[in-house]
């Protein structure tokens, strides 16, 4: 069976993520305990893109202490844990922010994409749609709830909720490779494989995007630009086991025997054990597998 990526989740959209974690005070208040909000916020977002993300959340912790009524601080702190994969802290903290500002839709959002990288859906799709409450033209928040709905088997929902956000913001390679997942779980493999196409044209440098279209081509037989893609994956970065072991079956296919053998080996040392077996017999092919 084919290993079609089931989500891709590139990245939580968040206000640093979107330019800065300056851009989440968006009240200028001029007073002394404000500046030294905004002070704190941009150091601790210099801190974050140098690489450290311990500090930069003790600098959000020390904007917290300091002005513990402002939902920018628990916010900025939410984002850093969620970059270190810390989601309850960081659910914590974006319900904070949440409370102390309840119609910024910014923060619920946050709130379901934390759920989302928790593997909660449900709970994911319910701060989602309070977000699209409070901002229903939110491309970035369709998209999330749309991985929402696709993980809780609702693909037509998923569908629904992919189209709108592509319509609202259709440069935006994720709303694309997002939305070839729920085609190809349709088996609607040319519009998956169209939607790819234009993600890669949109960003070549989301290593997803190749996974997932070189899992499509070998949907339809075309096993020869899948080991293509999936060498393309592997070189952006990617490494995952199953990656390797459906590159393996390409290869095979392909009638590279060694190349095969190889990447059975990886994903078996990686710990996929149905390549262990195939790692002994390089000539034989294993079948693609989710």
């Amino acid at each position: 069976m084919i290993a079609i990526r089931p989500m891709i989740l590139l990245g939580l959209t968040l206000c640093l993520s979107q330019g800065g974690l300056l851009g989440c005070t968006s009240q200028a208040i001029n007073t002394r305990e404000q500046n030294s909000l905004v002070d704190l916020l941009a150091r601790c977002e210099v801190e974050f893109r140098q690489g450290n993300t311990s500090r930069a959340i003790e600098t959000a912790s020390e904007a917290i202490r300091l002005t513990p009524d402002r939902a920018a601080a628990w916010n900025a702190r939410g984002f850093l844990y969620a970059s270190q994969g810390s989601m309850g802290q960081a659910r914590e903290d974006f319900a904070k922010a949440a409370q102390l500002n309840p119609t910024h839709a910014t923060y619920q959002r946050n709130i379901g994409v934390a759920y989302l990288e928790s593997g909660n859906a449900e709970l994911a799709l319910e701060a989602l749609n309070q977000a699209l409450r409070l901002e229903p033209q939110s491309a970035s928040t369709l998209n999330h709830r749309g991985m929402a709905f696709r993980r809780l088997g609702r693909l037509e929902d998923a569908l629904h909720d992919f189209d709108a956000a592509v319509r609202l913001n259709g440069q935006d390679a994720t709303v694309y490779a997002n939305r070839a997942v729920v085609y190809a779980l349709r088996q609607q493999y040319g519009e998956a494989e169209g939607d790819l196409d234009r993600a890669a044209g949109l960003n070549d440098a989301l290593p997803e995007v190749f996974q997932s279209r070189g899992l499509v081509e070998m949907l339809i037989g075309q096993f020869d630009k899948a080991e293509s893609d999936f060498s393309r994956a592997l070189a952006l970065g990617a490494g995952d086991t199953v990656l390797y072991y459906n590159r393996a079956v390409a290869r095979s296919i392909l009638g590279d025997s060694v190349g095969s053998k190889q990447d059975y080996e990886n994903s078996c040392r990686r710990g996929y054990l149905p390549a262990c077996g195939f790692s002994k017999i390089g000539s034989q092919t294993g079948s693609p597998t989710l």
